[in-house]
């Protein structure tokens, strides 16, 4: 009856999971449902498994959030503080999940991680293709799409709302588990399928113009040809590799985002351009970092000393905007200093380290996407990048951690 009750629970968090990798065209009140949800069958799976919580895997994953909410003793504004953690909820909800899986409740998931890795690449193309289809018929011509849909997603979609970065990032993540699809399928016309999916993804990435994704993804696919070893396998990928650059190049909205590295400039001396700014709010960080860098600001006034550093700046673009960091890892320092820093880089290394163990190249790629990708965006202050990065990262990271022996030689 025991072993029964298990096998119907991890089928119901085998949907849950489903849910959630296809959350992306829920509203947001709606996807928080979805991922409480989740914490609710994945707790009663628990509780009807009988498992051992992986307390080494929940104290790794959630290191950050860990941190986070020790530094809001010392924050003056703990309204906002603790706004911001319930932002990042997503970073200890995910890995309390995964710690209440067993390794036999891992290996059901991975052997269904194809169908959530569709689910997700099939609903991104549908958040971006129903919007522009709406928005072409009714509003818009197809050149006036072109040029305002990125604006359009971020004000005009209601609570479907979201801004170019992060739908650069979903169309770039989506790619990225495209081809694994692409190697574990073998019909002909689901392959042709998924190629006009990620042409699709294309289509919308360059529309979205974001540098950082484009890089991103330019590094984690070269990465990818490298990581094959038969010439038959590299050809298509390299060839689709050549031509994603080519495209970069000729197209003049995508050229001229990448011109702006011609000239690096703060921008009270220069244009106002995306680089400009990012280049201009990363001296200000790090004046701020410097001036409490080993414990930080606190979650609930990291914002608003960056704010007020604008203002005694007299920085009149920035004060406008009132820009946050623009890069995760300065984000952290300002928030937790080089405790919240270590923290988090802690979780990123220790698991690539046995990604690289196990051979789990998703994940490896994963992790160097996000890299590169916090390096110029807070990704994960908004619920568009951190439920989806905390979600991927704990079920990839799973595969891995999972497959650890513990200390009697036995695999958990």
């Amino acid at each position: 009856m025991d072993i029964t009750r298990s096998q119907n629970s991890i089928k119901l968090v085998d949907g849950a999971l489903l849910l959630l990798f296809a959350s992306i065209l829920l509203p947001s009140n709606i996807k928080s449902i979805a991922i409480g949800l989740f914490a609710v069958v994945s707790c009663t799976h628990f509780f009807r498994s009988g498992n051992t919580f992986n307390t080494k895997f929940f104290f790794l994953n959630s290191a950050v959030f860990t941190v986070m909410v020790f530094t809001l003793f010392y924050s003056d504004n703990l309204e906002y503080g603790v706004q911001r953690l319930i932002m990042f909820l997503s970073l200890v909800v995910f890995p309390l999940c995964f710690s209440m899986y067993s390794q036999r409740d891992i290996n059901f998931l991975y052997r269904n991680k194809y169908k959530y890795l569709f689910s997700y690449i099939i609903t991104v193309v549908l958040f971006n293709v129903i919007p522009f289809l709406w928005f072409y018929i009714t509003h818009y011509s197809f050149i006036e799409m072109l040029e305002h849909f990125p604006m359009t997603m971020k004000l005009n979609v209601g609570k479907y709302g979201m801004h170019a970065i992060y739908l650069s990032m979903h169309c770039s993540v989506a790619l990225i588990f495209s081809v694994y699809l692409l190697q574990a399928i073998s019909t002909k016309w689901k392959i042709i399928g998924l190629i006009v999916l990620d042409l699709i993804l294309i289509c919308f990435l360059l529309i979205y113009a974001k540098k950082g994704s484009m890089i991103g993804l330019t590094i984690v696919a070269f990465l990818f040809i490298l990581f094959r070893r038969k010439k038959i396998t590299i050809r298509p990928y390299l060839f689709a590799l050549i031509g994603l650059m080519v495209l970069i190049v000729a197209i003049p909205r995508t050229r001229d985002k990448f011109l702006e590295f011609k000239k690096i400039e703060a921008v009270y001396e220069g244009a106002p351009t995306s680089t400009n700014i990012r280049y201009t709010i990363y001296n200000v960080a790090k004046d701020v970092i410097l001036d409490s860098p080993i414990l930080g600001y606190g979650v609930g006034d990291f914002r608003s000393v960056l704010t007020d550093k604008y203002q005694e700046l007299e920085i009149p673009v920035l004060q406008e905007g009132r820009y946050n960091a623009h890069n995760q890892f300065l984000s952290f320092l300002i928030i937790g200093g080089v405790v919240a820093l270590l923290a988090f880089l802690s979780t990123l290394i220790i698991n690539f380290i046995f990604a690289v163990r196990f051979n789990n190249e998703l994940l490896i790629l994963f992790i160097i996407f996000y890299g590169i990708l916090m390096l110029t965006d807070n990704i994960l202050e908004k619920e568009a990048g951190v439920v989806y990065f905390s979600l991927f990262f704990n079920f990839l990271t799973a595969k891995s951690l999972f497959a650890i022996p513990n200390h009697n030689g036995l695999k958990r």
